[in-house]
């Protein structure tokens, strides 16, 4: 007889799958009209157009996986960039869905079905981990789009880490806010039903992006957090200082 779990878990995707292709597939041919020269900068209240398709297209990527926005804070105005710890692919769009950022990621995800082309359209800046040329030539860009007035975001955690907590931050893509002479905001991202669900949102032993999709698709409804600090900004100390600075507060709002 099948469990009343396992009925949940299929009826789930009956409903999520068909929408999510349909988001994919209507969705992103839709965000690339309102980026056309022309009708992008097409004001829509504060914001232009094709931020606003960018960041409506996120929130209901949210909803289509059960994942309820809660945003706590706000971004200053102007330039800023964003540090955030980093638990899934998911941390992608929350943080699209809070604002049309720039994103610095690793160069794999470039070839992720879905959130590859979301990534490439939205203007991420993919860097070859290893690399020292790829990371001055990311360096050199996330200080030029600081200086035009963007927002720019990075996982300085250097990667997806299995085990619950937030783990050291790296000092070296700081230097660009440093140079730009713009401030550094923290933000903790968690995903919390009854429980904490980190677990639940990393990829499990083996797992690839499909399994992972499908299995997210299952999962019960939950909350994503965005938990938004106060800019921060130390010349004096440093690079390494702001990311210690930024790493305190990220925990403290990840483990409250």
């Amino acid at each position: 007889m099948v469990s009343e779990r396992a009925r949940l878990v299929s009826w789930r995707l009956v409903w999520r799958m068909p929408l999510l292709m349909l988001h994919v597939l209507v969705g992103i041919p839709l965000i690339l009209l309102t980026f056309l020269p022309g009708l992008r900068n097409l004001p829509v209240g504060r914001r232009r157009l094709h931020q606003v398709s960018h960041v409506t297209w996120s929130r209901c990527m949210l909803r289509i996986f059960g994942i309820r926005l809660e945003l706590h804070g706000r971004l200053p105005e102007g330039p800023c960039l964003v540090v955030a710890n980093h638990i899934s692919w998911m941390d992608i769009v929350m943080l699209h869905a809070l604002w049309p950022m720039w994103l610095v990621a690793k160069a794999e995800i470039r070839g992720w079905p879905v959130i590859g082309v979301v990534s490439e359209l939205a203007g991420t800046l993919f860097i070859q981990r290893g690399s020292e040329a790829s990371r001055a030539r990311v360096n050199r860009r996330m200080a030029a789009l600081l200086r035009k007035g963007e927002r720019v975001g990075i996982f300085p955690e250097g990667g997806i880490r299995p085990e619950r907590g937030v783990g050291r931050f790296h000092a070296r893509l700081f230097a660009p806010a440093l140079r730009a002479g713009v401030p550094v905001v923290p933000v903790a991202i968690r995903y919390y039903g009854q429980t904490d669900l980190h677990e639940i949102m990393v990829f499990g032993p083996g797992e690839n992006f499909f399994a992972n999709i499908l299995r997210l698709l299952a999962q019960p409804g939950c909350s994503g957090q965005l938990m938004i600090g106060e800019p921060l900004s130390n010349e004096a100390g440093g690079r390494s200082v702001l990311a210690r600075q930024a790493q305190d507060v990220v925990t403290r709002f990840y483990e409250s």
